[in-house]
C-alpha cells in the first residue's frame, strides 16, 4: 500500500481550517465580537495620535521596553488613515478632528512610576468642549524590515485607544490593539490573519490600519 505524500496531507489540512474558519466566521464567537452600538447623541472629538514616552503620560498601563519609537510624520500618517475609516461611507457619525495636541505638563519624579495622564486629558476634553473624546495612542512601533516576500524583522505595534466621557471624568471604555506578525509555522492559529494578509509580510502602518478597524468596531464608532 503506498503512502499518501505529506504535502496531500497538509493541503487536505490546510482546506478542512479554512472551511472551518469561514463557518464560524459567519457568527460571532463571544460577547466581544459583537460590535458596540454607540448613541449618535454623543459627539466625538478625536485627539491626533501621539506617543507616550513614560509611565506618568499614560492613561493605564506600561510603557514596552525597550520601545519602538514613531517618527513624526507617521503620527501625522496614522491621524489621516484613522479620519479616513471613521469617516468611510458607512459611517453616519459625524466626527471633529483635533489639530491641537495635548500640552505634556511637568511631572513630579516621585509620581512618575503611576500613570497620570487621564486628568490630563479630561482638562483637554473640556478645553476643546467635547463630549466623548478618543485619545489615540501608539505605545510600541517597530518597522518592517525586508519586503512582502521575505523580512529580517516583521512588523510590530502596539496602539492604545480610550474613549472619555468628559462630563462624568470616567473612561467609557478602551481598545487595545498590540501585535507582532508571525510566520504561520509559528502559529497556526493565526492561519485566519495570514489568510487575510494574503500570506505576505506587511508593513507596521498595515498593523495600525488592522488596530484602528478593531478600534471603531469594539469602541462603537
Amino acid at each position: 500500500m503506498r503512502s499518501i505524500p505529506y504535502h496531500y496531507i497538509f493541503s487536505l489540512f490546510l482546506l478542512a481550517a479554512i472551511t472551518a474558519l469561514t463557518a464560524c466566521s459567519q457568527r460571532p464567537r463571544s460577547t466581544a465580537d459583537v460590535p458596540v452600538i454607540l448613541s449618535h447623541s454623543y459627539r466625538v472629538s478625536i485627539a491626533p495620535f501621539s506617543q507616550p514616552t513614560s509611565t506618568a503620560e499614560l492613561i493605564t498601563g506600561q510603557i514596552p521596553t525597550p520601545q519602538g519609537k514613531i517618527e513624526e510624520k507617521d503620527l501625522l500618517q496614522l491621524d489621516r488613515q484613522l479620519r479616513t475609516i471613521l469617516t468611510s461611507s458607512q459611517s453616519k457619525r459625524n466626527y471633529t478632528f483635533l489639530k491641537t495636541p495635548l500640552k505634556k505638563t511637568s511631572i513630579a519624579y516621585h509620581d512618575a512610576g503611576q500613570p497620570m495622564a487621564l486628568k490630563d486629558w479630561l482638562a483637554y476634553g473640556r478645553q476643546q468642549n467635547c463630549d466623548l473624546l478618543l485619545v489615540p495612542f501608539v505605545l510600541d512601533w517597530h518597522q518592517r524590515e525586508g519586503s512582502r516576500a521575505g523580512v529580517t524583522q516583521s512588523a510590530a505595534v502596539h496602539l492604545q485607544f480610550f474613549l472619555l466621557k468628559i462630563a462624568s471624568g470616567t473612561v467609557m471604555s478602551r481598545s487595545v490593539f498590540d501585535e507582532k506578525q508571525r510566520p504561520l509555522s509559528e502559529n497556526f492559529l493565526e492561519l485566519g490573519s495570514f489568510l487575510k494578509r494574503r500570506g505576505s509580510w506587511i508593513t507596521a502602518e498595515d498593523l495600525a490600519t488592522e488596530g484602528m478597524l478593531k478600534a471603531k468596531k469594539e469602541l462603537g464608532l
